[in-house]
């Protein structure tokens, strides 16, 4: 009796609280927690305990019931007609689709492409989400709320990929409507709050708020027992980015500065390094840091490749061999019949995450020896993904970072790539995150960066200073191979 007593308390409490709802046009239908639905003034009843989303399909009603874990079908008049489907997990979500005639149900783990006649999945895809509260179908594409993360995700109903995620500033969004380009986000309290999604896509990128920091990039030679005649180092100097704004630059040396493909190098010598003796070279970088989100889709990319862009970032390399016959053989296969230019990069980068898991095996093979393997490092799933890019005619280039991992030091760092879209010009693509299970941290790779990394260096391919490398590179002449180099950046945030 005391759990029976505390859900009808319950019941009584939140009798008011909307969760779903269907706008469309003038047609509008608010879900509430007590198990009602009003549709246009009209008060139905779903007889569903703690119902939390609906849909309408011309027809009949559709609403999910978490707590009972099922789909049911409402008449017009919400006449209770028959249970679609009770779920191996928990339902959470649904929507339905004009044009494959289907319902997509979302439960904790898994979307369900459902016949509306007799429940039957005809597949799924990972859900990017357990917290997905609300879903809704248009412009050619699943939309999902999740209340928890606070986001809205752009899904793909052909391949589940998270095309996009949206942030949403809204104290508890829990219900959903799409349509023409807006979404109306319904919050607990009652109101809705309309989001121009077409607006993300116009503005193309949007960047997150600074934070400064002096980041120290360091390298230095600890000498054997013979000593070091020379040690010359070299350090690939940042520049200003979207995402980073370079206040100030000081070396603690004299350098010697020249440009090599665009990217600028600062060089020191040191000379007669004495046995045991340690010596170092510093550049001091201040910058302020962002996170940046570009939204790029399918429909969203278009416009001309400029011919400089073409002609230095469709070049082969050794680490490409964009020529080799069985890169030829992949980006045909992955490729085929593909005419959209987003989608070829997202097929791409699809393909590399399901081919390749990360692993450091020594050294950077090329990139047919890593897509045989089916393994890399950060700078082989690059180079992999650079390859395919270029074969398939796709200006791509890499970048190389130092990183802030909340240690107050990287000895690490990272590589990814950057591709260049039409009508956005250069987007961050890191092909290492293509291979996440779930479908929105797959989508965190492209087009995303978060406020942690300074990029150093920029590079169609081998640079005469740094060769593959990125960061640094070093010479050294010594008697002996007993001398030791240490590469460092030190990370202190400037408040």
């Amino acid at each position: 009796m005391r759990r029976a007593l505390i859900i009808l308390l319950s019941l009584s409490l939140w009798a008011s609280k909307p969760v779903g709802l269907f706008w469309k046009g003038n047609f509008k239908a608010t879900l509430y927690l007590d198990s009602h639905l009003e549709v246009n003034g009209k008060k139905l009843r779903a007889d569903l305990v703690l119902p939390t989303d609906l849909t309408w399909d011309g027809e009949r009603w559709w609403v999910v019931s978490r707590m009972e874990n099922k789909i049911a079908a409402l008449s017009e008049n919400g006449i209770f007609q028959r249970v679609l489907l009770e779920g191996p997990s928990p339902l959470l979500a649904v929507a339905w689709d004009p044009e494959r005639k289907c319902l997509w149900g979302f439960s904790s783990s898994k979307i369900y492409k459902l016949s509306p006649q007799d429940g039957t999945s005809f597949g799924a895809f990972p859900s990017p989400s357990r917290t997905v509260s609300a879903a809704d179908y248009g412009d050619g594409y699943i939309w999902a709320l999740d209340s928890k993360k606070k986001l809205l995700y752009q899904i793909d109903p052909e391949t589940g990929w998270v095309l996009n995620f949206f942030p949403l500033d809204l104290p508890l969004p829990v219900g959903l409507s799409y349509e023409g380009g807006k979404a109306k986000i319904l919050d607990f309290s009652g109101r809705i709050a309309e989001v121009d999604i077409n607006s993300f896509f116009q503005k193309k990128v949007k960047k997150g708020p600074g934070k400064r920091w002096r980041i120290t990039l360091r390298q230095g030679i600890i000498a054997g027992g013979g000593g070091v005649q020379e040690a010359v180092f070299h350090f690939a100097v940042p520049r200003n980015r979207d995402f980073q704004e370079i206040l100030k630059i000081k070396p603690d040396f004299s350098p010697t500065y020249t440009v090599e493909d665009d990217q600028k190098i600062a060089t020191c010598r040191l000379k007669d390094i004495k046995p045991g003796e340690v010596r170092y070279c510093s550049l001091v970088v201040d910058v302020v840091l962002h996170e940046v989100h570009y939204f790029l889709s399918p429909s969203s990319v278009k416009g001309e490749i400029p011919e400089r862009v073409k002609k230095l970032y469709l070049r082969d390399g050794e680490k490409y061999d964009i020529k080799n016959p069985y890169i030829r053989k992949l980006v045909d296969q992955v490729l085929k019949g593909e005419n959209n230019y987003y989608r070829k990069v997202r097929k791409i980068y699809q393909f590399l995450g399901e081919r390749l898991h990360y692993e450091l095996a020594g050294g950077w093979n090329p990139a047919p020896v890593v897509l045989k393997r089916g393994s890399g490092s950060c700078s082989e799933y690059t180079f992999s993904f650079i390859s395919l890019l270029r074969a398939a005619g796709i200006p791509a280039r890499y970048v190389g970072s130092v990183v802030e991992r909340g240690t107050g030091y990287d000895w690490v760092f990272h590589r990814w790539a950057e591709v260049y879209f039409p009508g956005y010009g250069w987007v961050p693509v890191d092909a290492q995150h293509g291979d996440k299970p779930n479908p929105l941290d797959a989508a965190t790779g492209f087009g995303f960066l978060p406020a942690k990394f300074l990029v150093t260096t920029e590079a169609v391919g081998p640079l005469p200073s740094l060769g593959w490398t990125y960061n640094f590179s070093h010479e050294v002449k010594a008697r002996s191979t007993d001398y030791r180099v240490i590469e460092v950046a030190i990370w202190e945030e400037i408040k």
